[in-house]
């Protein structure tokens, strides 16, 4: 009878010890945290008739402004990064917006588009093709130009718009490292006037769907 009462007993604390840990280990038990899953890769085809090229070049007391269109293309995003992003820009679309006489307008348009300049007749499309966007304040692309090819940097901003994904940035390239060296102060002197700043700027608007 007293062994029956002693194991009923050591039963009884036994018990009482194993509910007293385990809802020690309930307090103690780290908190679940779950990662949000990895965004599945959208690809986007762009929108011609909303994505262009702003341009504009200075010389001396001058300088000019304009357009080229956007040929069709696509891009892909996996994570919010840029991938398999390249784009045709239709080097024969160049509009000229700050000349108001259709004639002198002309005549400038006909000037970019010659040998001078941008020999569209031989190199109709220029290409700008994304290599790393990693970091979109340094995002790596390779530029080709009148069939000239050469690595950039420049920052993008993307801007979602319900189903429209928006790609902006502001891009300066040296034209002589493309081999347009017209009225160029590094490569001709005396040229006064006809001196032409060699930085061209483009401000690129991207619409992808």
């Amino acid at each position: 009878m007293k062994i029956t009462s002693k194991i009923i007993a050591i039963g009884i604390i036994l018990a009482f010890n194993s509910c007293g840990n385990a809802s020690k280990n309930e307090e103690t038990k780290d908190p679940v945290t779950t990662n949000n899953p990895i965004e599945e890769s959208k690809n986007y085809s762009i929108s011609t008739s909303e994505s262009v090229v702003n341009w504009s070049g200075k010389g001396v007391g001058h300088g000019h402004k304009g357009t080229i269109n956007v040929k069709s293309s696509s891009f892909s995003m996996n994570n919010d990064i840029i991938s398999d992003f390249e784009i045709s820009i239709d080097m024969k679309s160049i509009i000229i917006a700050d000349i108001a006489d259709p004639s002198e307008n002309l005549k400038l348009s006909n000037h970019f588009k010659n040998d001078d300049f941008f020999g569209v007749d031989k190199h109709p499309t220029s290409t700008l093709k994304i290599i790393d966007a990693s970091d979109l304040n340094k995002v790596k692309a390779n530029m080709t130009i009148k069939g000239v090819t050469q690595e950039i940097t420049f920052p993008v901003t993307i801007t979602k718009q319900n189903d429209k994904l928006v790609l902006t940035t502001k891009i300066q390239i040296d034209r002589t490292k493309f081999g347009i060296t017209y009225s160029s102060g590094n490569f001709f002197e005396n040229l006064g006037d006809y001196l032409i700043d060699d930085i061209i700027d483009l401000n690129i608007t991207i619409v992808g769907n």
